[in-house]
């Protein structure tokens, strides 16, 4: 987690303490009971916009320790064990469903932090990242949605034969052809964050239902505008989506966090950071991850806005059987310059591999008690 300085003020501090010391001020002139009890509340306010501990504001610390949250529950409510790996990382993951304006039905997921829809492409098909058409539909929706997230499965053959001398995949392995995946499936993730624009959900009811309303109007815009381009789509509904969750991570979610990998009770999860500096990349990338052989393999290529303009940040996910094979497949990536590792961070590189959208902008810097522009690159991203 990235340290604030004291010197960063974002519009949210600012804000309280002009509230802080209009109170005050207000509180002296008016006097008596309430004046006086005015007086310590701006009072407190305005101590509790400048504390710090350790060259850190406090409340930076506790919107940490509240983020951070997000990812491990507040043990009130157990995590909903059908969508495995993903609820593991999120306790708070649920999915309820809503309508659009077109009267389907539309699986939405809520993490605590924000929501988020998704769409269906066309499977089989190896899609083009097109991050200038994601960054400009994201600019210019009028839900400001936070981000967009493509996310592409490559599926191999299964690791039987390492594990039961399965001959038939055995004997697959040694055909003198080129790696290819078995199957290819690619989903489009749209995330609200009513953080981050709190009139849009405001303006459609206010709460978890316009925050949904908000979402489900701008998953539509988006499945419209792709199919005037001839990209057809289908919005995932509540029993689509949960199923997507569950099968993205990993139907068993008890494991353990190792440096370089998450240790399920089957397979072995190896999450790496990409850089994405040309737009060729993103099929070079593709077919160095069906060159590794995997069982599956997935890719995720976020869009997001900052204060500076849109951003995308990539990173991709190994899964095997065999957790030998998975570590191979990793320090191939890496050693070919087609990954970076992301050694003691395994748990951001999984969320960042899941159909979440989320986003690397730090919660403090979303509720403006900092400022957007003094946040460091992520570490799970490519510009």
């Amino acid at each position: 987690m990235r340290k604030l300085t004291i010197g960063a003020f974002g519009r949210a501090r600012v804000v309280a303490l002009q509230a802080s010391a209009g109170a005050l001020l207000t509180g002296f002139v008016f006097g008596g009971p309430t004046g006086w009890t005015l007086a310590v509340a701006g009072a407190l306010t305005g101590i509790a916009a400048l504390l710090r501990h350790r060259e850190q504001w406090l409340d930076a610390r506790l919107l940490a320790g509240w983020r951070r949250g997000g990812l491990a529950g507040d043990g009130r409510r157990a995590p909903d064990a059908a969508l495995g790996l993903a609820a593991t990382l999120l306790p708070p993951l649920e999915v309820a469903e809503a309508s659009d304006r077109n009267g389907r039905t539309v699986g939405v997921l809520a993490d605590g932090r924000g929501h988020a829809a998704v769409l269906e492409l066309p499977p089989g098909v190896l899609p083009s990242a097109a991050l200038g058409l994601l960054g400009d539909w994201l600019t210019r929706d009028a839900a400001r949605p936070a981000a967009v997230q493509l996310l592409v499965e490559q599926f191999g053959l299964p690791s039987w034969d390492f594990h039961q001398r399965f001959e038939p995949t055995m004997a697959y392995r040694q055909l003198p052809a080129q790696a290819r995946p078995v199957a290819v499936r690619s989903h489009l993730v749209v995330r609200y964050e009513p953080w981050d624009a709190p009139e849009v959900a405001e303006s459609r009811g206010g709460g978890a239902l316009g925050a949904r309303t908000a979402l489900t109007a701008a998953t539509a815009r988006l499945g419209a505008y792709l199919a005037r381009l001839g990209v057809p789509t289908r919005t995932l509904d509540a029993e689509q989506l949960r199923e997507l969750l569950r099968d993205t991570g990993d139907t068993d979610g008890e494991g353990r966090t190792l440096p370089d990998s998450w240790a399920g009770a089957h397979r072995t999860h190896c999450s790496l950071a990409v850089r994405l500096d040309q737009p060729e990349d993103w099929h070079r990338l593709l077919a160095a991850l069906a060159g590794t052989g995997m069982d599956r393999t997935v890719a995720a290529v976020t869009v997001d806005r900052t204060a500076r303009g849109v951003e995308a940040r990539a990173a991709v996910r190994l899964v095997s059987g065999a957790a030998q094979r998975a570590a191979e497949g990793r320090d191939r990536l890496v050693t070919g310059g087609a990954a970076l590792p992301l050694t003691g961070a395994q748990s951001a590189g999984l969320v960042a591999t899941l159909p979440l959208a989320h986003p690397a902008r730090p919660l403090e810097a979303a509720t403006g008690f900092a400022p957007d522009t003094d946040r460091r690159h992520p570490t799970t991203g490519a510009r």
